[in-house]
C-alpha cells in the first residue's frame, strides 16, 4: 500500500495512479532544482510543541501539518519504516523538521512556498548521482572561533550528492559538472549556500544561530536551559573579554554585568593590582568599616563568592583566555546551594576543556600603556606666585622671594642657567624642601620620571584534543607589565598553567584531574614608611621647580625619591596550586553522582630591603640616607593557606509526560589552615646580599596560625510542568567552627518559580514573542564572614617599646577580652522579581528585574560600658541594612545575508539604608538608623567673602568652625536653623545645627553599552562603560592646591582660579572657584576644608571608551596553504576616552569609600595589537 499525504488522510492507489505518481513526483523534484528553499528559510512563525517517543514518522508530519502551515507529500513506502522521538517547546518548524529528516535519512524540498516534497536517500539515487560526478571539491568547516565543526552537512543544491565533514572539520566532495551551489548546514548553524564556480577548495566559518531559549547557563551544581531559571542570573559574553589588552578577569568583566560592580581598591591601577568586587550593593558593617582604612587593600568581606570550575580561587588567579563561560548568581534563590559562604553573590567560571579532535591555539598581545588621566602641573612663574600667596596669606615670608623669582625666570628661558637651589645655612645642606619648595629648576620632574608609555604583553598556548573515550586540554600562559616609573624596575608577571584530561572507563563510569597552577611576581620601589602606596603621592606633591639632580652630579636630588626608589625594593612571591580528582558515575539513566576532591594550597612570600641610597651635600661629598648602615633592614613576610574539600552531590532527572523533575542532593565538608611567619631584622652587613640572615641589628619574629572548617548539607527540587510552569525549592544545612559550638549551624532555604507565558496555548503561533516569562524567588543565607575565635578570651602577649630589663624588652600580658559567646551567623534575605522576554526569533531580548534585600544580625558593637573596664565591649548581632534595587539587560542582533551584528545594553541601580544600628543617640560620626549608606554631611555655603564690608554684613558667628579672623576670600556658610551662628550642634540627626546632606557617594546608575559587526571576516567591538550619579568631596592637599602645608600642596592646571584681590602678582579674581589658600595643611585652611561644602562637592559621574578593537580573520583558503585552521589578527584600545566634570583625577579610580588622598596610582589607557592563531 502506498500513501501521498496532502494533509493526514491516507488515499489508496492502484498500479497505474503508482506510475503516475512516481512521474509527478520526478517532474516536482526537476523543478526544485529551481524552486528550492533552505529549510532554514521556513515562516518562522511556524513553531510547534510536540511530545512524540519511538511514533511512527507519519505521526510526526501530521503533527507539524496540524500545527503549521506546511502540506507533504511523499510515498508511504518511503518512510513507513522510519520512527522517531522528539521533544519540543515552541520550536521553529524548518528546525525541527531539518533535525528529524536529517537523522532519519530523508531528503525533502519545498515548492510553492509551503508544500514540501519527501524522498529518501537511497543507495539507487546517490548511485546515480556518482555516476555524474566529474571533479572534486574539498575544505574545512569552523565555527567563528576558527574550531572545526564535526558532521556538518554538504549537499549538493537540487541533487541528492553529498557528505559531512570528520573529526577536523575537513571534507571532500565528488560533485556533477553543473553544480552551481552547495548548501551547509548544521545544528546550532546559519544554513549557509556558497556558489561553487570554478572553485575546487571551499572553507567556510559557519555562525551560531540565535540560542534563544536553548541557551544553557551553568548555575550551582549544573546546567540550565535559560527557559528553565527562575532565579537573577546573568552571563558574561566570553567573546567580550577575549583579545583585549587587560590583566585580569576583572577588568574583562567591568561593564558587562548589571549591578556587578567592579572597581579599583587604593593600589589604583598599579601593575598586578586586584580589584574589589560587589553584587547588589550588599554590604555589611564589617566591610563598610574596613573600606574606611586608606591603606587597607583586602577584597572585602561581601565580595561574591568565586568558583572556578567548582573550586573557591581568586578571580585573578586565572588566565582569561581559558575561560569558557561565567555566570553571576544574585538572588538567594541561585546562590542559597553554596550556603555561607554565598550571602553576596556568586560568580561561577567554567574554564575550557578538551574536545573530539586535535586543535592547537596560539595568542599573543603586545601593548603600550598610559595614564588615563595624569594632572598637568602649572608651569611658567605662576605656580611660584600662588604658593606665595598662600604664604602671604597665613602671615608669612613667601618661600620664593626675588632672587628665587629672578633665578626662576632665567631657567624658564634656558634651564640650567641659574642655580635650581642654593646651600642652606650651615653649608651642609641644600635650602629646599621635602617636596621641593624652594626650588626653582625647569627640569620638567613628571617627563624625567614617569613613563609615557610602559609595555605589557601576554601570551597564551594551548592544546586539546580527545576521542569519545578520552579528552583532554593543557593551557600555558604569561603575562608580564612594566609599571609607569621609569626608575624602580616597576614590574608584575604571572605565569599559568591549567590542565585537564578525562577518560570514560565504561559506560557509566568517568575520571577526570583538574589541575591549576599560578605563579605572581611583583617587583616594586618602595619607601621605608610608608611602603610603595607612597610614590604617585609623592610625585604629585613634587613642586615644578624641583632639581632633577644635584649640581655637577649624577645622583638624583633626594627629594625626587629616585634615588630610594632604585635602591629600596619591595618583591611579592605568589605561587598556588590546584589539584581536583574528579569521579562521574551514571549506573542508571538519569541518575548522576559527582564525588570530587578539592584541595588548593597557596604560598605568599614578602620581602622588603631598605638600604642606603646616596645624597650629595653642596660641597660635592656623597652622603648617605639613612645616615647610618645601622637603620638598613630586611623583612620578611611568608603565609600559607591550604584548603582541603571533599564534595559530593548526586542528581536524578526524569520526566513523566509533561512533568519533568530534576533532584539534587550533596554534602561538602572544608577545611581552611593558614600559617605566617614575619620577621624584621636591621644592620645590613652589605647591601649587596640583604636577607634575615646577612644583618647583625636587632631582629624580631612572629608567627600567625588559623584554622577553620565547615560542613553542609545541600538539596535542590526542580519541577516544571512542560516548561511552562516551573519551581525549584533548595535548602542548605551549614556549620561553621567561626562561631561558639551552640550557635554553628543554620539552615538557609530559598523557593523560586516561573511562569512562562509564552508556552500557553493562547499565544501559540502568534510569531512575535519568541519568550515571555516572569519570575520570582525568596531566599535566605548565612554569613560566616567574622573573625575567627570571638567566642574564646584570649590574652594578649606584646614586647614593650619602652620598658628594658637586663638589656631587653620587657614582655607583658594585657586583660583578656571579653568573649561574643552568643555571636552567630549573619543573614541575608532576598526577594525577587524578574521578566524574561525574547522577540522576533530571539533577535530582541529584555531581562528587567527588582530586588529587596535584608541583612540581617549584622555583627557591630555592643553596649557601650565605662572606660574603666579597661578592654574592648564584645561584639554582638543587631545591625539590618536594607537594600533595594533594579537592573536591566537589553540585546539585539541581526544578520543581514554576510553582516552581522549586534547591541546589548545594562544598566542598574541600587541604594542601601541602615535599619538599625546600635547608635541611641544617632550621631553623625557612626551608622544610625534611617541613613542612606554614603551620605556626605556638610555646610551649604552661598560664596566667598567679597570684602570686609561683605564679612560685616553678614553677621554670621563662624567662631565654631574657627575662632580667628575671618579675611575676604573666606566661605561663608548658610545659616539653617536661623539661629545667627554656623555649628553642628551636638552632631546627632535629631540636632545637626546647619549640617546638611549635600550628596551620596555611592555609584548610581551604572551602565554599560557593547556593540559588534562582522563582515567578511572584518569585526569591530566597542565597549562603553559609565556612572550616571556620584557625588565625591575631597579633603587632600592636591585637591586643594597651593592650600596645604609646604609638603603637601602643588599648583595643578586649575588651582590658578582660586580667590584673590589685586595685591597677588596674579591679579585679582573674585569669582574664584577655590577659596583664599593658606600655607598650612589645616589651621586657618579649615575655615574652608575643615567641612564638606556644596560649592567644592564633584561630580562622579561619567561616560568611557571602556574598549575598542579591530579584527580581520585571514580565510581559510589562504591560512590553509601553511598548515593553519584559523589566523585572527586585532588592534585594541583600553580605556582611551573618558567624559567627565570630576576636577583632576580619573573618576574611576575611587571604587571604596576612601578617596579623600586622590593620589591612588593612575589607572591606565592602553593601546595593543595581537594575533590568535588556531592549528
Amino acid at each position: 500500500m502506498k500513501k501521498l499525504s496532502t494533509k493526514h488522510r491516507a488515499q489508496k492507489y492502484n498500479s497505474a495512479w503508482k506510475i503516475l505518481l512516481i512521474m509527478k513526483l520526478s517532474g516536482i523534484l526537476l523543478l526544485t532544482s529551481f524552486l528550492q528553499l533552505s529549510a532554514s528559510g521556513f515562516p518562522q512563525a511556524n513553531r510547534v510543541n510536540l511530545e512524540l517517543e519511538n511514533a511512527p514518522f507519519e505521526e510526526f508530519i501530521a503533527a507539524i501539518e496540524d500545527q503549521s502551515d506546511y502540506r507533504f507529500i511523499y510515498l508511504n513506502e518511503n518512510i513507513s519504516d522510519k520512527l522517531i522521538s522528539v521533544r519540543a517547546k515552541r520550536t521553529p518548524a524548518a528546525k525541527l523538521m531539518d533535525k528529524a529528516f536529517s537523522e532519519a535519512g530523508i531528503e525533502y524540498r519545498i515548492v510553492s512556498e509551503n508544500l514540501v516534497v519527501i524522498t529518501p536517500i537511497t543507495p539507487n539515487t546517490v548511485n546515480a548521482s556518482v555516476a555524474l560526478q566529474t571533479r572534486t571539491i574539498n575544505g574545512t568547516i569552523t565555527d567563528e572561533q576558527g574550531e572545526p565543526l564535526i558532521g556538518v552537512s554538504i549537499s549538493v543544491k537540487g541533487t541528492t550528492v553529498g557528505t559531512i565533514t570528520n573529526v577536523e572539520g575537513k571534507y571532500e566532495l565528488a560533485v556533477p559538472d553543473d553544480a552551481e551551489m552547495l548548501w551547509f548546514s548544521y545544528v546550532g548553524m546559519v544554513t549557509q549556500e556558497v556558489a561553487i564556480g570554478d572553485l575546487t577548495i571551499i572553507d567556510l566559518a559557519m555562525a551560531s544561530e540565535y540560542l534563544g531559549l536553548e541557551e544553557v547557563v551553568v548555575v550551582g551544581y549544573g546546567t540550565k536551559k535559560k527557559v528553565n531559571l527562575t532565579g537573577a542570573v546573568s552571563v558574561a559574553d566570553k567573546e567580550l573579554m577575549e583579545n583585549r589588552p587587560i590583566s585580569n578577569v576583572q577588568q574583562a568583566l567591568q561593564g558587562l554585568v548589571p549591578n556587578l560592580l567592579i572597581a579599583p581598591t587604593n593600589a589604583g591601577g598599579e601593575p598586578g593590582s586586584d580589584m574589589s568586587m560587589n553584587i547588589r550593593g550588599l554590604t555589611s558593617f564589617a566591610e563598610l568599616d574596613e573600606e574606611s582604612d586608606p591603606w587597607d587593600d583586602e577584597s572585602g568581606k561581601s565580595a561574591p563568592y568565586v568558583l572556578v570550575d567548582g573550586i573557591p580561587m581568586g578571580i585573578n588567579d586565572i588566565d582569561p583566555n581559558d575561560i569558557e563561560s561565567i555566570s553571576v548568581l544574585k538572588d538567594a534563590a541561585s546562590t542559597s546551594i553554596y550556603g555561607a559562604r554565598a550571602a553576596y553573590g556568586v560568580i561561577l567560571i567554567t574554564t575550557k576543556k578538551g574536545q573530539t579532535g586535535a586543535s592547537v591555539n596560539y595568542s599573543t598581545n603586545f601593548g603600550w600603556s598610559s595614564p588615563t588621566i595624569w594632572p598637568a602641573i602649572e608651569q611658567g612663574m605662576e605656580w611660584a606666585h600662588a604658593l606665595n600667596d598662600a604664604r602671604r596669606n597665613s602671615g608669612g615670608s613667601p618661600h620664593y622671594n626675588d632672587d628665587a623669582l629672578n633665578r626662576l625666570a632665567q631657567n624658564l628661558v634656558e634651564p640650567g642657567s641659574a642655580p635650581g637651589m642654593l646651600p642652606n645655612a650651615s653649608g651642609l645642606g641644600w635650602d629646599i624642601m621635602n617636596t621641593g619648595t624652594k626650588g626653582v629648576a625647569n627640569d620638567d620632574l613628571t617627563s624625567k620620571i614617569v613613563n609615557q608609555w610602559a609595555p605589557r604583553m601576554k601570551h597564551n598556548l594551548s592544546v586539546s584534543g580527545g576521542t569519545e573515550a578520552i579528552s583532554y586540554y593543557v593551557s600555558g600562559g604569561y603575562y608580564q607589565e612594566q609599571g609607569l616609573l621609569k626608575f624602580g624596575n616597576e614590574s608584575y608577571k604571572r605565569y599559568n598553567v591549567d590542565a585537564k584530561i578525562s577518560a570514560k572507563v565504561t559506560s557509566w563510569m568517568q575520571l577526570s584531574l583538574l589541575t591549576k597552577y599560578k605563579h605572581g611576581n611583583e617587583d616594586f620601589p618602595t619607601n621605608a614608611n610608608y611602603g610603595r602606596s607612597w610614590i604617585m603621592n609623592w610625585i604629585g606633591k613634587l613642586k615644578p621647580g624641583t632639581p632633577a639632580k644635584y649640581p655637577g652630579s649624577d645622583i638624583w636630588l633626594s627629594n625626587t625619591r629616585v634615588e630610594e626608589w632604585k635602591t629600596n625594593r619591595e618583591n611579592i612571591l605568589n605561587n598556588q596550586l590546584v589539584i581536583s580528582p574528579r569521579i562521574i558515575l551514571e549506573p542508571v539513566k538519569g541518575w548522576v553522582t559527582n564525588i570530587e576532591l578539592n584541595y588548593k594550597s597557596s604560598q605568599r612570600n614578602h620581602a622588603t630591603q631598605i638600604k642606603q641610597y646616596p645624597w650629595v651635600r653642596p660641597s660635592g661629598e656623597i652622603a648617605y640616607n639613612p645616615q647610618s648602615q645601622a637603620s638598613t633592614q630586611y623583612r620578611s613576610d611568608l603565609k600559607t593557606n591550604t584548603y582541603l574539600s571533599p564534595n559530593i552531590y548526586s542528581t536524578y532527572t526524569r520526566s513523566f509526560g509533561n512533568h519533568n523533575l530534576h533532584i539534587l542532593a550533596g554534602y561538602q565538608h572544608e577545611v581552611f589552615n593558614y600559617n605566617g611567619l614575619k620577621s624584621e631584622a636591621f644592620y645590613l652587613l652589605s647591601n649587596s646580599v640583604p636577607s634575615l640572615s646577612t644583618s647583625v641589628g636587632e631582629k624580631t619574629t612572629e608567627d600567625d596560625l588559623g584554622h577553620s572548617a565547615t560542613q553542609s548539607l545541600f538539596g535542590r527540587i526542580n519541577y516544571n510542568f512542560s516548561e511552562r510552569y516551573l519551581l525549584e525549592v533548595n535548602v542548605r544545612g551549614d556549620g561553621s567552627s567561626r562561631f561558639e559550638p551552640d550557635q554553628r549551624w543554620a539552615i538557609f532555604p530559598s523557593v523560586s518559580a516561573g511562569w512562562v507565558i509564552s508556552n500557553e496555548d493562547f499565544l501559540a503561533g502568534q510569531g512575535l514573542i519568541d519568550l515571555l516569562k516572569i519570575r520570582g524567588s525568596y531566599g535566605a543565607l548565612g554569613n560566616q564572614n567574622v573573625d575567627n575565635y570571638l567566642y574564646v578570651p584570649t590574652l594578649p602577649v606584646k614586647e614593650t617599646d619602652y620598658w628594658l630589663f637586663s638589656g631587653g624588652r620587657a614582655w607583658t600580658v594585657g586583660s583578656p577580652n571579653l568573649t561574643s559567646v552568643n555571636l552567630t551567623w549573619e543573614q541575608v534575605a532576598t526577594v525577587d522579581l524578574g521578566l524574561d522576554v525574547l522577540m522576533l526569533d530571539n533577535r530582541l531580548g529584555f531581562t528587567f528585574g527588582v530586588y529587596e534585600s535584608r541583612t540581617t544580625n549584622l555583627v557591630g558593637p555592643g553596649e557601650p560600658l565605662p572606660a574603666v573596664l579597661g578592654t574592648d565591649v564584645p561584639k554582638k548581632n543587631e545591625g539590618e541594612i536594607m537594600t533595594r534595587g533594579w537592573e536591566l539587560e537589553a540585546s539585539w542582533k541581526n544578520r543581514i545575508n554576510n553582516f552581522s551584528y549586534d547591541f546589548r545594553l545594562v544598566v542598574s541601580d541600587y541604594q542601601s539604608t541602615v535599619v538599625s544600628y546600635n547608635n541611641p543617640n544617632k550621631l553623625l560620626s557612626t551608622y544610625y538608623d534611617g541613613q542612606k549608606l554614603g551620605e556626605i554631611w556638610g555646610l551649604e555655603s552661598p560664596g566667598y567673602y567679597q570684602s570686609q564690608g561683605d564679612i560685616d554684613a553678614y553677621n554670621m558667628d563662624q567662631s565654631y568652625i574657627y575662632t580667628g579672623t575671618w579675611f575676604p576670600g573666606d566661605s561663608k556658610y548658610t545659616d539653617q536653623n536661623g539661629d545667627q551662628k554656623i555649628d553642628i550642634g551636638n552632631n546627632t540627626y535629631d540636632d545637626h545645627g546647619d549640617l546638611v546632606v549635600l550628596g551620596n557617594d555611592q555609584t548610581r546608575y551604572m551602565y554599560g553599552l557593547n556593540a559588534s559587526a562582522r563582515w567578511k571576516g572584518i569585526d569591530v567591538f566597542i565597549l562603553l562603560q559609565g556612572v550616571g550619579k556620584r557625588d565625591l568631596y575631597f579633603t587632600n592637599g592636591s585637591f586643594r592646591g597651593p592650600a596645604a602645608g609646604p609638603m603637601h600642596n602643588n599648583v595643578l592646571e586649575g588651582h590658578l582660579d582660586y580667590w584673590r584681590d589685586d595685591t597677588s602678582p596674579l591679579g585679582a579674581n573674585p569669582d574664584g572657584y577655590f577659596p583664599r589658600p593658606y600655607a598650612q595643611y589645616w589651621a586657618q585652611n579649615g575655615k574652608n576644608f575643615e567641612y564638606p561644602t556644596d560649592h567644592l562637592l564633584q561630580n562622579g559621574a561619567f561616560l568611557r571608551l571602556k574598549n575598542i578593537q579591530v579584527g580581520y580573520t585571514i580565510p581559510t583558503s589562504i591560512t590553509r596553504k601553511i598548515h593553519m585552521k584559523n589566523v585572527r589578527i586585532y588592534f585594541s584600545g583600553e580605556n582611551l576616552l573618558t567624559f567627565t566634570k570630576l576636577m583632576f583625577y580619573d573618576p574611576e579610580a575611587f571604587g571604596g569609600r576612601w578617596y579623600g588622598m586622590g593620589d591612588a596610582y593612575p589607572l591606565s589607557k592602553t593601546l595593543s595589537m595581537g594575533l590568535s592563531v588556531n592549528f
